[in-house]
């Protein structure tokens, strides 16, 4: 069976549209650049949507009780609507992003999962 849930990162990577391509690499590698990544996130039905936002606060709330480590980004900075997260963070911490957002994903799938059988 298909998860109900899926996303895909929309971020924009193209270089700046002014300068040099070559200076636009140098900057594209910089850790303390701050970019924004996208999710387009996709449901298969409305329940879904309860069950990222359930995912979510149950990974903030892990977050708060062991506490973030050094420069780690929280799932409670990006702003979600209903079709998309956009995270604004440093270039540094943009794997650990990623890693969040599949992780918040597969959670919520699971989530989906549990609410499906509870369901007459």
């Amino acid at each position: 069976m298909a998860k109900p849930i899926r996303y895909r990162e929309t971020t924009d990577v193209s270089p700046p549209p002014w300068g040099d391509p070559r200076d636009a690499l140098a900057i594209r590698y910089d850790p303390s650049r701050r970019i924004t990544l996208r999710f387009q996130l996709q449901f298969a039905e409305p329940a879904d949507l309860e069950a990222l936002r359930y995912a979510r606060r149950a990974m903030i709330r892990a977050e708060r009780t062991r506490g973030l480590e050094w420069d780690e980004p929280s799932l409670e900075d990006p702003p979600f609507t209903a079709t998309e997260i956009r995270w604004f963070v440093l270039a540094s911490q943009a794997a650990w992003c990623r890693e969040k957002v599949s992780e918040l994903v597969a959670r919520a799938n699971r989530a989906r999962e549990q609410m499906r059988a509870l369901e007459p």
